[in-house]
């Protein structure tokens, strides 16, 4: 009996003594797993400052800078004609002339009698002086002349009429009738065009015109020269939006010396409205809460806190930072829902 007691005596303080060590072992099992649970995968990313650039696109279509279409100003005879087509003119240079021997002729006798007016007129003066003619007549002579000069002004303006030449640098375009050819008045001859610069315009909805400027810069393309750029810069505002649309017409210009843009073209316009450096964060960290805005911040430890910054402009993909976060902070930018302050993380991927 005294053995049967001392054993069960044995039994209990072996009992006792794994329930002791048990009490002892689970919390440090428990501290083991938080500290495991704690390590968060997650990717992280540094603050940078890059270029902040904000545009808008557009569809648009080249124009001249300037066109105009060459037609004959009278009916006549062409007895001479310059269209070399497609190739470059100079400003004053003739392009047709029409049959003007009448005209010639016309100015010709009007000059020879505002010459014989003239001497009559100082023959008239010269007797005045010794009042031996009425003022009347020598009035008279001199309505003569001015009404010979008036004559003239319109006889010399018909003359240059018969003339045409081009009115500023372009290049020629087809030849619409040939030398020789009868032309009534308003026949097209040719077209003309300032190619050196081409204007494009093209339509931006009225949410963004407080933001555009004239001198701002942009770039177009063309499906007739795949992905390559051609820079200019706005060079006017249209003073009234469209009612319809709500949108405004915009104008830019395109240095264009190689002639590889043409008018009429369909052209892909991107409009920078804003480029500078800006503070930056992927737009995968932010953490938005009412109406505020935080980032999980890693600290030296690896631990992270949460922390409110301040936002300013988006593009695609990123955000501007004006507050909150200094450049070089390493944020995290994948991994944040399972994220809360204090926990310490595991960098993953890139």
């Amino acid at each position: 009996m005294t053995k049967l007691h001392s054993k069960l005596i044995w039994v209990i303080l072996i009992a006792l003594a794994l329930f002791v060590a048990y009490l002892y072992w689970m919390p440090g099992q428990k501290n083991d797993t938080r500290r495991g649970q704690a390590s968060v995968a997650v990717s992280t990313a540094k603050v940078q400052t890059l270029p902040m650039i904000r545009s808008i696109n557009s569809l648009g279509t080249g124009i001249s800078n300037h066109s105009i279409t060459l037609v004959a100003p009278t009916s006549d005879f062409i007895t001479q004609l310059n269209v070399r087509e497609g190739k470059a003119v100079k400003q004053g240079e003739v392009i047709a002339r029409l049959h003007d021997v009448q005209e010639r002729a016309r100015v010709t006798e009007l000059e020879g009698v505002l010459d014989e007016q003239r001497r009559q007129l100082d023959r008239l003066k010269n007797l005045a002086t010794t009042q031996a003619t009425a003022q009347s007549l020598l009035d008279e002579q001199q309505t003569k002349v001015n009404t010979t000069l008036a004559q003239l002004d319109i006889a010399k303006a018909q003359l240059a009429e018969m003339t045409i030449a081009a009115p500023f640098d372009g290049y020629l375009g087809l030849r619409q009738v040939s030398e020789g050819a009868y032309v009534n008045a308003g026949t097209v001859i040719t077209t003309l065009d300032d190619l050196n610069i081409l204007r494009v315009a093209f339509s931006v909805a009225e949410r963004h015109l407080a933001d555009i400027k004239v001198g701002m810069p942009l770039n177009v393309t063309n499906a007739a020269y795949g992905q390559l750029k051609f820079a200019g810069s706005v060079s006017a505002i249209d003073t009234r939006l469209d009612p319809v649309t709500r949108s405004i017409t915009i104008h830019g210009v395109i240095p264009n010396k190689d002639l590889r843009l043409r008018p009429g073209m369909l052209l892909n316009v991107q409009l920078e409205l804003d480029n500078r450096q800006a503070l930056q964060i992927s737009e995968k960290a932010l953490v938005p809460q009412q109406q505020k805005q935080f980032v999980y911040k890693v600290g030296a430890d690896d631990t992270v806190q949460q922390v409110e910054v301040t936002i300013g402009q988006r593009i695609p993909g990123w955000v501007e930072v004006t507050s909150g976060l200094q450049e070089g902070d390493e944020v995290v930018v994948e991994g944040i829902q399972k994220l809360r302050s204090g926990l310490t993380i595991n960098r993953v991927g890139g």
